[in-house]
């Protein structure tokens, strides 16, 4: 003889995914009464999770999206292209054999001063009225940084845009004529883009300027010397095209 089991079971002691899997999968004609006791428990269950924190709010801020380019105001716009040709000036300052006249460099300061109050200005103003830009921004800590540390990143970024990416840029559209100059050089502490470098030392128009060789021929020669350096000139500047020593 079999025995039926009809024994109710103890939702309260079910975990609220395991009650929501019940009511997921049981058949709610053949246990009416065991469905909605899984119902009442999950909804008791629920009533008692405490509210969302501060802490669920930053876990959420982390995984804010991105905004859409369409969906930035023009002032973000046209902050963020601002930023983007800082950046590329620092390339053009690392990758270029550009030699910048003195007269260009002596008038540079109040340029530089100016293009990091202008820059930080549409920064910030991007901020204010720009809130998806905002909420992105200030997600994490990292971002939050960026709101005080911004001015001085703009005045460092200005200085390779005013005094090479500028000149440079403004020597390729004018008119240029072919040359040869005699420069006193001294051998320079090498860098990431330059590991064997001379320093050219000039005392006429142009400022000093550096000239990259490879590691033979930097080895070979003497600390100090002379080298004629051929190029094009500009009433910008001097960009280099090669070199020869006697």
């Amino acid at each position: 003889m079999s025995i039926a089991i009809t024994e109710q079971p103890n939702y309260a002691a079910y975990s609220i995914e395991e009650l929501e899997d019940v009511l997921e999968n049981i058949d709610k004609q053949a246990f009416p009464e065991r469905y909605q006791a899984a119902k009442n428990e999950l909804a008791s269950k629920r009533a008692t999770l405490p509210p969302e924190n501060d802490a669920d709010g930053a876990h959420h801020d982390e995984h804010v999206a991105r905004p859409k380019w369409s969906e930035l105001h023009l002032v973000t716009r046209i902050s963020n292209i601002t930023f983007l040709v800082l950046i590329g000036a620092m390339f053009v300052s690392a990758f270029t054999d550009f030699i910048v006249i003195n007269g260009w460099l002596d008038n540079s300061n109040w340029a530089i001063v100016l293009l990091t109050f202008a820059y930080s200005a549409f920064y910030y103003l991007a901020i204010f009225i720009d809130k998806r830009h905002a909420q992105f921004v200030t997600k994490d800590l990292r971002g939050k940084m960026t709101l005080f540390g911004m001015p001085l990143l703009a005045f460092f970024l200005s200085f390779s845009f005013v005094d090479t990416a500028l000149p440079y840029t403004l020597h390729l559209a004018s008119d240029k004529q072919k040359i040869e100059r005699k420069f006193a050089y001294e051998k320079g502490s090498g860098s990431k883009h330059c590991r064997h470098p001379l320093l050219l030392k000039e005392n006429g128009s142009l400022s000093d300027g550096r000239l990259c060789l490879n590691q033979s021929e930097h080895k070979r020669l003497p600390n100090k010397g002379w080298v004629y350096v051929k190029g094009y000139e500009s009433s910008f500047g001097f960009d280099i095209e090669g070199y020869r020593f006697r």
